[in-house]
């Protein structure tokens, strides 16, 4: 159970990664 739990966060900390570059990606596109 405790490593199904781990694996959670981080999914949940690679998603918060991704979405951060996304954004990024939007400003830098969008300048």
């Amino acid at each position: 159970e405790e490593a199904e739990e781990r694996a959670d966060i981080a999914e949940s900390q690679v998603n918060k990664l991704r979405v951060k570059s996304r954004e990024v990606q939007t400003k830098i596109s969008a300048e």
